[in-house]
């Protein structure tokens, strides 16, 4: 989540209850969401225990939710409903293949196939602010007041997996594995980071012949953000970094060509855009769309600021817009809400230098500087390549206080390697389709139903 936090502190393994205030205490965003959190994991791990992976309640009187209701060939319907999705909730108004809320399909690329496909369920969390959801601001506070909380919505999409004709059908028993084996498996083994800060003793010695005196050197406190741009292995998977956890995002007026047109700069030096910044334009759209199941997806390019019109609130990009299939509606949309984000390896004078349009090149196996001692490390498999999915990041809160970055460590000090900390996914097998003749199709439904009520 790309939210202006001080740190994300929930951990399952920990198995606190509930977080206790105390009086006359500092109150903290961390303690706050972490009540949260540990709340929303009970109730879903509840749901699932007792549910299983995916299950929906029957209706009496009609298919259910997710249901296939109706195909002819270029579209499928979906009966409302409610589905549980690894304790997860997830409730449709009742839709079809291509106007679903989440899905933003491309008419090229997403064409039902011809021959049997399976229908299946992506289950995962989207971080929204009152740039993407204005209804969340207090008008209260004035046109340009400050924005307060910010929520996380449930997106599902409804996604087909082609199949060989006479391959293998699966049926309501077998459905979860195939899908699993099937679509999870190609981002396994996934990818592993450790971080750390470079100690003294380390460090190279300053121009003017001093070494540095601390580990971290940065003046502030900071929430540190490693993402995955590309996707895939090593060789072809690069990433981008945030000081700020990818918070600093600008609403966009519109695009033309290499030019951006902004809504404001930013509040501050902090928390604006500068010449020499690399940013990238996204939309709801372009969010939605980067949750793909296929490693070898397109990504977006990465941009560098050239100029600022600071009277006109605009800024000269280094590439044309239109030149990028995957961001060419990216910004021309406004009830898609724009956004230009701000990513911070393109700072200069920074340590690891800020790449290219497809960002820094993911290198395994060793120490990779972003600012201030701060580094990161990929950790490489022993059996087989890692793959790296597009989003996948991690979070570094950095102390000025302990000159040091918060990671686990091993008894002999050193950084423990870890699997992502998002994006999750969650599957669930909908439906085996296999379109005959004109218009007739068989339908296999591989949905489970809640035990029926006595």
């Amino acid at each position: 989540m790309h939210g202006d936090f001080s740190r994300v502190i929930f951990d399952p393994a920990r198995r606190f209850s509930s977080v206790l205030s105390q009086q006359g205490r500092v109150q903290l965003d961390a303690d706050f969401n972490e009540q949260t959190a540990i709340l929303l994991h009970y109730v879903r791990t509840l749901a699932a225990d007792v549910l299983g992976p995916a299950a929906y309640p029957p209706e009496p009187n009609g298919i259910g939710g997710f249901g296939i209701d109706g195909y002819d060939g270029d579209t499928f319907t979906l009966a409302p409903g409610r589905m549980y999705v690894d304790g997860i909730l997830c409730e449709c108004d009742g839709t079809d293949y291509w106007d679903q809320p989440d899905g933003h399909l491309d008419p090229a690329r997403d064409q039902l196939p011809t021959g049997p496909f399976l229908v299946y369920l992506r289950v995962w969390e989207r971080f929204v602010t009152a740039l993407e959801a204005p209804w969340i601001r207090e008008t209260a506070l004035g046109p340009n007041g400050p924005d307060t909380t910010a929520r996380t919505r449930v997106v599902w999409q409804v996604c087909v997996l082609p199949l060989e004709p006479g391959s293998f059908t699966p049926d309501m028993r077998s459905a979860g594995r195939f899908l699993r084996d099937r679509v999870g498996s190609r981002f396994e083994p996934r990818g592993m980071l450790a971080a750390r800060t470079r100690r003294p003793e380390e460090a190279a010695a300053l121009p003017d012949g001093t070494v540095p005196s601390s580990g971290y050197r940065g003046p502030e406190n900071q929430l540190y953000r490693v993402e995955v741009h590309r996707g895939g292995r090593e060789g072809t998977a690069t990433f981008k970094w945030s000081r700020e956890n990818g918070s600093v995002v600008l609403p966009v007026r519109g695009v033309s060509g290499t030019q951006v047109e902004l809504e404001t700069l930013g509040r501050d030096d902090k928390l604006g855009v500068d010449v020499g910044d690399v940013v990238e334009i996204v939309d709801d759209a372009v969010v939605c769309r980067g949750a793909s199941d296929r490693p070898d997806e397109d990504c977006g390019r990465l941009h560098i600021v050239q100029r600022i019109d600071y009277d006109e609130y605009r800024v000269t990009l280094d590439g044309d817009l239109d030149d990028d299939p995957f961001h060419r509606s990216a910004g021309r949309v406004p009830t898609r809400h724009p956004l230009l984000r701000r990513w911070d390896q393109g700072a200069s004078g920074r340590d690891g230098g800020h790449g290219d349009a497809m960002g820094l090149p993911l290198r395994e196996g060793e120490w990779l500087p972003l600012e201030d001692g701060v580094e990161v490390r990929f950790e490489p498999s022993q059996d087989r390549p890692r793959v790296y999915r597009r989003g996948d990041y991690w979070l570094l809160p950095a102390r000025a206080l302990t000159a040091d970055v918060e990671w686990p460590r091993g008894r002999q000090g050193q950084p423990l390697k870890r699997r992502p900390h998002g994006v999750h996914y969650h599957y669930a097998p909908l439906a085996f389709l296999e379109p005959r003749d004109g218009d007739d199709f068989r339908l296999v439904d591989l949905r489970v139903p809640f035990p029926p009520r006595r």
